[in-house]
């Protein structure tokens, strides 16, 4: 477990946000507070003062040390100037268990008697500044902030009362018998469902969107086992749904989403593509009793923030796959386009490299604010999109010369992936099968 410190600045009726960086693995163009990892030698501080005395001394440490490299801010010299008038624990947040990254993350709230003049690490903090935490809880209320959960909670409460020295509830809270659903954008409801899908990855994001009064969508339900299924089911249950959308045929995107349609009597969105792979995989019965809706590029499936959330057919990891995104492009769901932890196999069934290739720079020149993918964490800006394109061309480079030398499929795996785990050669070499597809095709 990574233990963390965050700061909380507060001055008069204003709090200090900034937003990260977005080509930062952790948190990538979140909306946060400052503050970063406890080190080893935060331990052996001599920072005293009455203020502190009850606080521990690596936490105080660590939170000089990332107050100076983020903000170039001396939180010891203001201590002993007078210049801050308060510091307590506002809340501990443990990152939720289903994370393969956990953090134990300290909350300290810090009032100041004045605005000290911040000078920003541009290398982590994209902008930065100070405004009432109202204003901070109206953005994030029109889907103009992604945030994580403690912050969204300290704000809120901040937001009630400027002196408040806790929040309640402060952290994820996740009934022994649901699952987290988290809502990191306002009115966007991500489920952590775990799912037998490729590692590193361990869980599938289902997504749960619809204005109040507007159909309720369920995306991607996937439960890998009947406990994880029945948990879902009770997370569910008040949280009503009117449709399950599924975004390709690749069984941690579906497995069980069909029982659970049945189980809540509600139609089921897919593509024609989808539909025709899932019929050729498990026949006619899989589809029994059900109600389902075709959907195509274009297809409005609900309303988010009265805007319409439409359907984008996004071939090439899967040639069915459809991504969604309202018309603002707030966010775009990006299903299997890119994610957070590793790279995205091109499959010998239903994919394609230079279809792949092409989704992802058509969303790139979309431009929307946030990128969720179904595995991994949410990402502001394009940047996840960028670094996966990129990964693949420079794939494609190191594949060129030896494809061009006559190298068959095993020589290109050893040479491209030396050190492969044995369990992940299969996919590699699908993916190096697409490269020499699409190196043959532009060579005739």
């Amino acid at each position: 477990m990574i233990e963390a410190v965050t700061a909380i600045l507060v001055c008069k009726d204003e709090v200090f946000s900034i937003q990260r960086q977005p080509h930062l693995r952790a948190f990538p163009g979140h909306h946060a507070f400052p503050g970063g990892k406890i080190e080893a030698d935060d331990e052996f501080s001599r920072i005293e003062h009455p203020l502190i005395r009850r606080c521990p001394r690596s936490h105080i440490t660590a939170l000089h040390r990332e107050l100076s490299e983020e903000l170039d801010f001396d939180l010891a010299g203001a201590i002993m100037k007078q210049s801050v008038r308060e510091i307590s624990l506002f809340g501990t947040a443990v990152t939720p268990a289903f994370e393969s990254i956990r953090f134990s993350a300290y909350y300290y709230k810090i009032v100041l008697n004045e605005k000290p003049e911040f000078s920003f690490d541009v290398n982590e903090i994209a902008e930065g500044g100070w405004q009432t935490a109202t204003v901070m809880c109206e953005l994030y209320s029109y889907g103009q902030a992604l945030m994580v959960v403690p912050m969204r909670n300290t704000l809120l409460e901040l937001a009630r009362d400027i002196p408040a020295t806790c929040a309640e509830p402060f952290n994820v809270v996740i009934p022994v018998d649901e699952l987290a659903c988290l809502e990191l954008i306002d009115g966007l409801r991500t489920i952590p469902v775990a799912s037998n899908t490729l590692p590193p990855a361990t869980t599938t994001n289902a997504l749960l969107l619809g204005d109040k009064g507007r159909r309720q969508v369920l995306v991607d339900p996937s439960p890998k086992s009947d406990k994880v299924y029945r948990l879902l089911a009770n997370t569910l249950s008040y949280r009503p749904i009117d449709v399950i959308l599924i975004t390709h045929h690749h069984p941690d995107h579906h497995e069980r989403a069909m029982d659970l349609a049945r189980e809540k009597d509600v139609p089921v969105l897919l593509s024609c593509t989808t539909l025709e792979h899932l019929k050729t995989s498990f026949g006619e019965d899989y589809y029994k009793g059900l109600e389902l809706e075709i959907i195509s590029e274009g297809s409005e499936i609900t309303r988010w923030k009265d805007e319409p959330v439409r359907v984008y057919e996004l071939p090439g990891h899967d040639d069915g796959m459809v991504g969604l995104a309202p018309d603002n492009l707030a966010w775009f769901f990006v299903a299997d386009l890119a994610q957070t932890m590793g790279s995205i196999v091109i499959p010998d069934d239903g994919g394609d490299l230079a279809d792949y290739l092409a989704s992802l720079t058509r969303v790139i020149n979309l431009q929307p604010d946030v990128v969720l993918p179904s595995h991994g964490i949410p990402s502001g800006g394009t940047e996840l999109l960028k670094r996966t394109l990129q990964h693949r061309l420079d794939r494609e480079n190191q594949i060129r010369p030896l494809f061009q030398a006559g190298a068959g499929t095993d020589d290109i795996l050893g040479s491209v992936y030396p050190e492969l785990d044995e369990g992940l050669k299969s996919l590699a070499i699908q993916t190096i099968h697409q490269h020499i597809r699409k190196l043959k095709a532009e060579a005739n």
